[in-house]
């Protein structure tokens, strides 16, 4: 049972069924018994508004696993439980109702876009829940391509833009209740961008927006980039991928301490 679900319950359970009627569900102005009644009513709202999205045609189970996507449904619960673990983590660290995750890699080539994917459609099995996945590999983005998603401006282009609203830079996917923000335009010195009022308003708005919405940004490897370091900051939580034999123990100590022990929130062993 989903947290929406246990909180309209229990509400439902103290107060009664009237102040859950379908006829006045949604409607405007209506008063409360009780803060729980209120929580309950907006949580169960949130899933009607999340349940009318727009949603291009889903993958199918045989397309997910060719792209080493996972769902639900998967033989290997090995693996989807390992993602579930990590997300409930996540969830149970935050004081707040939703967050911003960083996945970033020790090295280059470490696989945290397919990290940073999987986790995103492990937040959006929940019909309650979306997520928004925020590729920042401004240099070797490929969670377009991963997803297969036709973009012609991302982050880059809407942080140079004056007037732009940052839902232009929002794309639909095949995984239902997910969405996507690709990099945009590659620049040269994309720190400048990062550290700019813009990005950082950006953030906040994209947290705080939608309580039901868990951004998630993949970026690169934070032993090579100035930007992932950046971005560290603008975060919650880290989560840091470890290839497997590719990097030292020293190299991972070292991102480890790069990201710092009150973000770090796990590593993924990774390509073993």
């Amino acid at each position: 049972m989903s947290t929406i679900e246990s909180a309209y319950l229990k509400a439902k359970k103290q107060k009664g069924d009237k102040d859950f009627s379908s006829e006045d569900e949604l409607s405007p102005g209506r008063s409360f018994a009780s803060p729980e009644s209120r929580e309950a009513h907006e949580l169960v709202s949130s899933r009607k508004e999340i349940s009318k999205m727009k949603q291009e045609s889903a993958y199918t189970s045989e397309e997910l696993s060719k792209r080493r996507l996972i769902y639900a449904t998967m033989s290997d619960t090995i693996l989807l439980n390992s993602y579930r673990n990590l997300r409930t983590k996540l969830l149970a660290t935050s004081e707040s109702n939703n967050f911003l995750t960083l996945v970033t890699s020790v090295t280059p080539n470490g696989g945290s876009s397919l990290v940073a994917a999987n986790l995103a459609s492990t937040f959006a099995f929940d019909e309650g829940k979306t997520s928004l996945l925020i590729d920042a590999n401004i240099h070797h983005p490929v969670l377009n391509s991963l997803l297969e998603v036709d973009v012609d401006k991302g982050l880059i282009d809407f942080l140079e833009a004056e007037d732009w609203d940052g839902s232009e830079i929002i794309y639909d996917t095949r995984i239902p209740r997910l969405r996507l923000i690709p990099s945009g335009l590659v620049r040269e010195n994309s720190a400048e961008y990062f550290t700019s009022k813009k990005m950082k308003q950006f953030i906040e708005q994209l947290v705080s927006r939608y309580p039901d919405r868990y951004p998630i940004i993949d970026a690169p490897s934070i032993t090579f980039s100035a930007d992932t370091r950046i971005l560290v900051d603008l975060c919650e939580r880290v989560i840091l991928v470890v290839p497997y034999g590719q990097c030292t123990e020293e190299e991972v100590k070292s991102a480890a301490k790069a990201i710092g022990r009150e973000k770090l929130a796990g590593i993924v062993l990774n390509q073993f």
